[in-house]
């Protein structure tokens, strides 16, 4: 059976050092795509020199993708780490002026097409770090603000998918409001990315809004229990740690004013077993939290995508809603708790190897979860804001129809 769809063209730029992240991206609009076809009538086509571009000749290299894109997308996605790249007759790089041909086509027509920034904030092996790149990187940014562009950072290829689908989910919202009322107003201007597909050769064998839901709260609740041990964990050695010092305090003086060596050693080395023993305990958990994160966020922003018009059950949203902002409530408040613990840790006195090595290992331990907690909030707080940005989309729809 035959059915039409629209054709929204993207195109990728970056330098070459993001490239874990370009095939994600390709990966995530094949998925997407088996959504959007049948509930917005939509496809996405994705834009890459790797398989769109071939071999010839222009005024300089970059002249050739110019031409052979001809700037006939509808979405732009630019992808930064490291470097903007290399230098062209026009611009501080090839990125840098595909973005600057997008900016102007936006400039001409803001309706024509959406803009897509993202800067992957992670370490940069010295091996690759050149200053001066940093330096036009830092500059890039700031122009972007000037233009009145936001642009996003994300901080591995995970929490990139996880963000970029949010993204293109409301990408796709906009672009479904867009088919709708150009039908109504009879525009023929997105006549030409209409295509026919046959239904008969599409792979029917997918999740569904179900399981993502119910991957989606499996995970959450191994993460929840990883935070939980972690968090008991920490009121034991918080509590412990009250009675060191306390069992310090109430040592006998020497004569000199100073406490025993050998009672005063054997606190420390307590001190120390408990740091080493609340380590113990929290590089596992981390791990789970980390894994579990991942997995539940991915299941939930595929299933938003399912979902995208959230006509399914309104109960059901403001459930998840609630059920998230709970989360970032809690995650929030294990931050601000963590880090004051993590101060008193690093505030201990060097005294002995034993303890200076237990405190080392105890705040390399407390960096993982307090990384791993700002992952969870910013995926908590972009899901959210998807979510928000969807319905804010779908009652102005509603007024527009009322109206």
């Amino acid at each position: 059976m035959a059915r039409s769809e629209t054709v929204i063209s993207v195109f990728v730029a970056s330098p070459g050092d993001v490239a874990d992240e370009r095939s994600a991206l390709e990966t995530i609009i094949s998925e997407l795509n088996r959504t959007w076809s049948k509930t917005l009538n939509l496809r996405l086509e994705l834009i890459r020199w790797e398989t769109d571009i071939h071999p010839s000749f222009g005024a300089y290299p970059q002249d050739v993708i110019n031409k052979q894109v001809a700037d006939d997308y509808d979405v732009f996605i630019a992808l930064f780490w490291s470097k903007v790249g290399t230098p062209t007759a026009v611009a501080e790089s090839g990125t840098i002026e595909e973005f600057q041909r997008a900016y102007e086509k936006h400039k001409a027509s803001p309706n024509s097409i959406d803009i897509m920034v993202y800067f992957k904030d992670q370490a940069i092996p010295p091996s690759k770090m050149d200053f001066e790149q940093l330096q036009k990187l830092q500059s890039l940014k700031k122009q972007l603000g000037e233009k009145g562009g936001l642009y996003w950072d994300f901080e591995s290829t995970e929490d990139f998918e996880n963000m970029v689908r949010g993204h293109l989910s409301r990408v796709a919202q906009a672009w479904s409001q867009k088919l709708i009322s150009s039908e109504k107003n009879n525009e023929p201007n997105l006549e030409n990315k209409l295509i026919v597909v046959d239904e008969a050769h599409e792979d029917e064998d997918e999740y569904g809004l179900f399981d993502y839901v119910e991957i989606y709260e499996d995970r959450l609740s191994d993460m929840n229990s990883a935070f939980e041990l972690m968090s008991d964990a920490t009121v034991k050695i918080g509590s412990q740690f009250n009675k060191r010092m306390l069992d310090i305090s109430n040592l006998p003086k020497l004569e000199d004013g100073s406490y025993a060596q050998a009672d005063t050693r054997k606190i420390i080395k307590l001190t120390s077993d408990d740091l080493t023993r609340y380590s113990e305990i929290l590089e596992p958990q981390v791990s789970i939290a980390t894994s579990s994160r991942t997995e539940a966020f991915d299941a939930l922003s595929k299933g938003i995508s399912i979902s995208i018009e959230l006509n399914h059950d309104h109960e059901a949203v403001e459930d998840l809603k609630s059920n998230l902002t709970g989360l970032l409530s809690s995650a929030t408040s294990a931050q601000d708790g963590l880090i004051g613990f993590r101060e008193s840790v690093l505030n201990l006195p060097k005294l002995t190897l034993q303890l200076n090595k237990a405190k080392r290992v105890a705040i390399k331990s407390l960096d993982r979860v307090l990384a791993e907690i700002r992952k969870t909030i910013r995926s908590t707080e972009d899901v959210l804001d998807t979510i928000y940005k969807i319905e804010l989309a779908k009652c102005n729809d509603t007024l527009e129809n009322v109206s």
